[in-house]
């Protein structure tokens, strides 16, 4: 009948006090902030990256752009492709790319978007430096190619997606979120099991709110972005990271507050929810400390959960929407998910006007049919 959630304190001093091993992810980390130099790239490039500086592009894309021919000019120093901009270059870099990043003795996975961004910055690169148009031409057959291999990928995604529809869709995700509470309430207040069973109930709950990219969930910090207000509820809004345009969920529903207090208190008595609430003010809002989890965390908890990761979740609420009212869908899903562009929504809007079209289509043959 005693809440044990203060011995969670007491637990992470003890476990602070064991002796840790050294991460063998320490030296990749420090071997990827490592700072930029151009002068290490090839002579052509770096004459090339001399009109890519000029050119008007935001500086947190020059960036992204430098990063990425800074890989590329690592695997060129490697042996694994020569410095010309051309179709053979870009074949033998998509094939290196994958390989060169390993954490220990493990290759890192890279999809097919992301090596196709690999050689995107490089079709930059020649695009603004003024290199062979013709040889250019050939770079972006690759890319144009990775991208094909990509969306290929994609459909896989809706697959996932109608698995979990044929399963109940959102109310699947209430109902493992509520399995998720039951679970957690039958818990020590103290177990790190508890901690994660509200964690993930949270993360399905808000989710079906207004789900967000799993890098923006991943820092969302109590009292900035997700505001518990005087009377209760809960208030979510945030600057986009992908996008760097602010969108907000507003008041959060009241089943998702629940499940907020009920993480925050950690199995504390309620009535101590606006003291408790205090404390962690500036916190982050999964781990309650100064420390964030990783970017990929979030996804990778809703993926154990339900069966598919949190990207899924924004294609099942577009669908939602989509099958709610096609004519209005597509702008409705580009502001519910954030979308920066109209193009970035294009594909929902493709589906949304088929829907539209093809209701539309159905009541007119069942108006011509009753006369």
């Amino acid at each position: 009948m005693v809440s044990t959630a203060a011995a969670i304190v007491v637990k992470a001093e003890w476990i602070s006090k064991r002796p840790k091993t050294r991460r063998k992810r320490t030296a990749f980390r420090s071997k990827r902030a490592a700072a930029i130099e151009i002068q290490t790239w090839p002579t052509s490039w770096q004459s090339l990256y001399t009109g890519l500086e000029r050119a008007q592009i935001k500086p947190s894309s020059l960036y992204r752009y430098r990063a990425s021919i800074n890989r590329c000019a690592q695997l060129i120093a490697l042996g694994h492709a020569t410095e010309e901009l051309n179709f053979l270059t870009a074949y033998h870099l998509a094939e290196a790319l994958p390989l060169s990043r390993r954490i220990g003795k493990r290759a890192q996975k890279l999809r097919a978007r992301t090596i196709a961004n690999y050689i995107e910055s490089l079709v930059v690169l020649g695009r603004h430096g003024g290199a062979d148009p013709d040889a250019l031409d050939g770079v972006r057959f690759m890319r144009d190619h990775l991208c094909d291999v990509a969306d290929a990928g994609d459909k896989l995604k809706f697959g996932r997606v109608n698995e979990i529809m044929e399963k109940g869709g959102f109310a699947f995700v209430a109902e493992k979120a509520g399995e998720l509470r039951i679970w957690a309430a039958s818990l020590p207040d103290h177990a790190a099991e508890k901690t994660r069973a509200l964690q993930a109930a949270a993360l399905c709950s808000i989710s079906m709110n207004k789900p967000a990219r799993t890098g923006d969930v991943s820092h969302w910090r109590i009292g900035e972005e997700i505001v518990r207000q005087v009377d209760g509820t809960w208030w979510l809004g945030w600057n986009q990271e992908k996008t760097e345009h602010e969108t907000e969920a507003g008041v959060l529903w009241p089943e998702v507050g629940e499940v907020l207090d009920e993480l925050i208190l950690g199995g504390r008595p309620a009535r101590f929810i606006h003291l408790r609430y205090r404390e962690l003010v500036g916190k982050n809002w999964m781990t309650l400390n100064d420390q964030a989890n990783g970017r990929n965390w979030p996804s990778t908890m809703i993926k154990e959960v339900i069966g598919i990761p949190l990207q899924d979740l924004r294609t099942l609420a577009a669908d939602y929407l989509r099958l709610h009212d096609p004519a209005s869908a597509a702008n409705v899903i580009s502001a519910h998910l954030g979308h920066k562009t109209k193009a970035a929504g294009e594909e929902y809007r493709t589906l949304a006007e088929g829907d539209a079209a093809a209701r539309s289509w159905a009541n007119m043959r069942a108006s011509i049919a009753t006369g």
